[in-house]
């Protein structure tokens, strides 16, 4: 929330406020009325004392206040520091309100650092490039989870495209966090190193960038991720400070710029990214033509149709593709996934959280102009492995990124390790559909 405001996106920022839920609030509510109890009734107790000046009866009822409070101070008294998470205080009364005030100067702290790796020139080093495709298109979704797809199995029809078309599906694709700002940095750069990126490793290797994006800019470099575009031939942006603006942009406005992509002619390969707003919350007002499906709840009857109007814009980048008379090849993925939130009533919706297996299980998708077949491949394969399999896909051969005989599209799974989050993501409980 802290990030969203500064970066000028106040609108997400408030999406992330209305998801908390009305009890959260009247424990808060709660506990200042217990702290004010608190001093209120020690500095009566205190009263009792004769002889004692009055300013040091309220000295006297603060600090027990505070005392009170000390055990629940986690170990930041100790020696640690508001940075580390194992040194957050961790109980609500305390932690959440401490650690905002915190917020803003490891916010810039982060920020900078990653700034000064975004100026950097990439140094990729690349023996070979030999791409299948002429045109590489990257569709980043936003908010997805995958068992909400027809293609993946949910009952209603809202994949019609994706349920139908040939091409590869990879059942067990799991995202690198539950939110954007921590996912896709991690999907699309090395590790450490945000100058070494999808876009900049295309780009050296000699391919025309494109990136199109639904998602606020927030102003240049202004975050990790709208520094990859910054980097491309063709930059587009629906907004570019004005991030609010994007909740009545639909994707579709996209797909001209697709075009003029496109029509632009060159002997190079291509590597165009749509970044879509997609599933983003309030999925309600992302609907260009109003609520498709009638499940469960009005937000989860939305959600399910922001699937649908994604599945259309995929069908329509495919068509636009195949009138090029290229061959091509396009990635669908989302960022991340969501969990479930006061299911079996009316105001059942989905939220962020990092708590639920399935916040952290999204599609994978890859159709190309030479698929002969459908094929649904159930294995867990990890987000953090993506710039291997972009390589691979794109006939990039990298030294930073390959792997002998690992397939990122293959049934080979990934293993949980240090250098990824499946046996984290593995241990957290399940939060599956309700029919």
């Amino acid at each position: 929330m802290v990030g969203s405001l500064l970066e000028t996106n106040p609108q997400e920022a408030f999406e992330f406020v209305s998801t908390i839920p009305t009890y959260v609030w009247l424990c808060q509510l709660g506990y200042g009325v217990l702290t004010w109890l608190t001093w209120r009734y020690g500095l009566t107790a205190l009263s009792h004392w004769e002889g004692v000046q009055k300013k040091y009866r309220y000295y006297a009822a603060t600090l027990l206040t505070i005392l009170l409070c000390a055990p629940v101070m986690g170990t930041y008294l100790s020696g640690g520091t508001l940075q580390d998470d194992e040194s957050a205080f961790p109980v609500t009364l305390i932690g959440f309100y401490v650690n905002a005030v915190a917020a803003p100067s490891i916010y810039w702290e982060k920020k900078n650092i990653l700034l000064k790796q975004a100026s950097q020139p990439s140094t990729w080093h690349i023996p070979s490039v030999q791409p299948k495709y002429k045109n590489h298109v990257v569709v980043i979704g936003e908010s997805e989870r995958n068992d909400y797809f027809n293609a993946y199995g949910f009952p209603l029809n809202n994949t019609p495209f994706l349920s139908q078309t040939n091409g590869v599906f990879i059942d067990g694709y799991i995202s690198a966090a539950e939110f954007t700002m921590a996912s896709l940095p991690a999907t699309l750069n090395l590790q450490g190193q945000s100058h070494n990126n999808m876009v900049s490793l295309a780009k050296q290797a000699g391919f025309s960038t494109s990136w199109l994006s639904n998602q606020g800019m927030l102003g240049f470099f202004s975050t990790e991720i709208s520094s990859y575009a910054t980097r491309s031939d063709y930059v587009f942006f629906t907004q570019r400070g004005d991030y609010q603006k994007s909740v009545a942009m639909s994707d579709r406005m996209l797909l001209p710029q697709l075009d003029k992509v496109l029509q632009q002619p060159t002997d190079k390969p291509r590597l165009i990214v749509l970044h879509l707003m997609a599933s983003h919350n309030d999925f309600c007002q992302r609907l260009d033509n109003g609520v498709l499906f009638d499940y469960q709840s009005e937000k989860l009857s939305c959600y399910v149709s922001t699937i649908k109007q994604t599945d259309d814009l995929l069908c329509d980048v495919v068509a636009r593709l195949q009138q090029q008379n290229e061959s091509y090849s396009l990635v669908y993925f989302s960022d991340h996934g969501l969990k479930h939130e006061a299911m079996g009533t009316k105001s059942a919706t989905l939220i962020h959280g990092g708590d639920t297996y399935q916040s952290f299980t999204v599609p994978l998708v890859k159709l190309s102009s030479d698929d002969v077949q459908r094929e649904t491949i159930q294995t867990q394969r990890s987000t953090f492995n993506f710039l291997k399999g972009f390589a691979q896909w794109a006939g990039i051969q990298a030294t930073e990124l390959h792997v002998e005989g690992y397939d990122f599209f293959g049934s080979e799974p990934d293993k949980a390790e240090n250098s990824n989050n499946l046996a984290e993501v593995n241990r957290l409980k399940r939060d599956p559909i309700v029919p």
